[in-house]
């Protein structure tokens, strides 16, 4: 017999089963089947009027008595395909892991595409109960498994300390991060990666599309500039050149981003320090 014929059969049987609950079954039985049918995406409040005929209060207060399924917002969705959801983000995770150790976590959004799961309140549903159950980590908007993060390779360790160091000793006079990435040990694609974990880290802050600084230095400025509003609660571009010790190349990159940073406010051709 063909491998596929069993399968087939046991469809037909459970299609069979299905379209005799629809038939015979009660409100309940019904809409279990139906939601059951639906497996990982549940069906929403509308599709279940449209489907049973029964109005929404008639279906919300049914459902409500059926411990096997789980109203999330206006979907409705049964324990097994909360259950499958959440057995193929572990599954999902640890595949990520495997491919991208030098990335500590997958972003909620690139997750939940790759789920079966369609509204996203669901997947929030499903990620929150995950971590309660400590079956994935949530670090900020990155979701990996326990334990699971940044394994580095000893020439990988040894250029993220090479980046780190040089922005941390370049000060406000940054380098370019090419010329950085050029003199390590590793390939283009694991160096950018490792600026990536920097960034997320925080130890590196990114002000700009060409401008990269470490973090002690942003520090640093900051406490500068708060010292510098009790002589004066204002400052220009030549004044904040001087105090920071950079050309006009880095000033008004600096400047934009404390604006951003609320450390000060544009009025004219000067700067408040809030």
């Amino acid at each position: 017999m063909d491998n596929a014929a069993p399968a087939k059969v046991k469809r037909k049987a459970a299609h069979l089963d299905f379209l005799n609950i629809l038939k015979a079954g009660s409100r309940a039985d019904v809409l279990r089947a139906r939601v059951n049918r639906a497996e990982t995406l549940g069906i929403t409040l509308a599709d279940a009027v449209a489907q049973t005929g029964s109005t929404r209060g008639e279906i919300i207060s049914t459902v409500s008595a059926i411990s096997t399924i789980a109203q999330i917002g206006d979907s409705f969705i049964s324990a097994s395909g909360i259950q499958q959801i959440s057995a193929a983000m572990v599954a999902t995770l640890n595949d990520f892991h495997k491919q991208n150790h030098l990335v500590s976590g997958m972003s909620k959004e690139e997750l939940r595409e790759r789920l079966p799961v369609h509204p996203s309140l669901v997947f929030e549903r499903v990620i929150e109960e995950a971590s309660k159950a400590k079956k994935v980590e949530l670090v900020g908007d990155l979701v990996r498994l326990p334990g699971r993060g940044v394994l580095l390779k000893d020439e990988e360790a040894e250029s993220k300390n090479i980046i780190e160091t040089a922005f941390a000793s370049a000060g406000l006079k940054v380098p370019a991060m090419k010329d950085v990435l050029n003199g390590l040990k590793v390939d283009k694609v694991r160096a950018q990666k490792i600026v990536t974990l920097l960034l997320r880290e925080k130890i590196l802050v990114k002000i700009s599309e060409d401008l990269v600084f470490h973090s002690a230095s942003l520090a640093a400025l900051k406490e500068s500039l708060a010292a510098e509003k009790k002589k004066s609660a204002t400052i220009d571009v030549a004044r904040f050149k001087d105090l920071a010790g950079v050309s006009r190349k880095y000033a008004i990159p600096l400047l934009e981003y404390l604006d951003r940073e609320r450390v000060t406010r544009r009025v004219g051709d000067e700067r408040v320090i809030l």
